[in-house]
């Protein structure tokens, strides 16, 4: 096989085997006001949930039923911080979609409105209403990113809510009691220029079809750190109010497994000639 072609495969392949979630914690502090049944640090690793509960109440994660296990979520307080490494690097891509190059995945959630039209036979459905609100959503995030955990660089400060976590893009109900079978993408990003105003009146439906197969999260960009890869992220909490992390996802390189797959095609007619 050419050299070059199988450096570039080799690239592509190491990045493609190479998980887009955090696989590490580096450090971890509760902070002052953290829940003080959500402070393992590891429950921030591997992938955002997409079912939560346990026993006979098992149910869904959608944007009206956030993940709420003590093994899925990890708490940041007032002054508290936590740092995570990952194998795949997070890279400054333009082409990224809507130019975001990693997601982070709290617990926030939207308030069902169908609860407060005065109608019992719509209680549940998921109704954002004219004026959308949010549990949860107060806490903000300072984002570093680091390429090697010591030269750290603001990438953003933000709230710790839209979009709530998706896990399955064929549920009908807000809180289903079994898995569906189109599962979402965590590393695709939502657009960020949406605020909660946007959403209103949207019903359930509605809002999965706007999550277009996307699993949710607050989009960062790097681009304005001035690094154009990081292998480490820090959420540092300088609010009053205590936040919660599921997960952070790293957005793949666009048309990576394309260009895995020509490669391979390549090197087997390669093999056959």
């Amino acid at each position: 096989m050419n050299a070059i072609l199988f450096g570039a495969l080799a690239t592509t392949s190491a990045a493609a085997v190479a998980s887009p979630f955090a696989t590490e914690v580096l450090s971890y502090a509760a902070g002052s006001n953290a829940n003080a049944s959500l402070t393992d640090a590891t429950s921030a690793l591997g992938s955002a949930a997409r079912m939560t509960g346990g026993g006979n109440f098992v149910s869904g994660v959608t944007p009206f039923n956030p993940a709420f296990n003590p093994d899925q979520l990890v708490s940041i307080g007032s002054g508290g911080h936590l740092t995570l490494g990952f194998d795949r690097a997070i890279t400054n891509n333009p082409n990224h979609r809507f130019g975001v190059d990693l997601i982070i995945f709290g617990n926030a959630f939207f308030v069902d409105q169908s609860f407060f039209d005065g109608d019992p036979n719509t209680n549940g459905s998921g109704v954002l209403g004219p004026n959308p609100s949010m549990f949860a959503s107060n806490g903000v995030a300072d984002v570093y990113v680091s390429a090697d955990g010591i030269d750290w660089r603001l990438a953003a400060s933000t709230r710790v809510d839209l979009f709530p976590t998706l896990g399955y893009a064929d549920f009908t109900e807000t809180t289903p009691t079994s898995p569906g079978s189109v599962p979402t993408d965590f590393t695709r990003a939502m657009n960020p220029n949406l605020q909660l105003a946007d959403l209103a009146d949207l019903t359930f439906a509605q809002l999965i079809e706007l999550y277009d197969g996307s699993g949710g999260g607050i989009g960062v960009d790097i681009s304005g750190t001035g690094l154009e890869f990081a292998h480490y992220v820090r959420i540092e909490n300088n609010s009053d109010f205590a936040f919660n992390i599921d997960a952070v996802s790293v957005v793949p390189a666009p048309g990576a497994g394309a260009v895995l797959g020509l490669g391979l095609l390549a090197a087997a007619r390669r093999r056959r000639a």
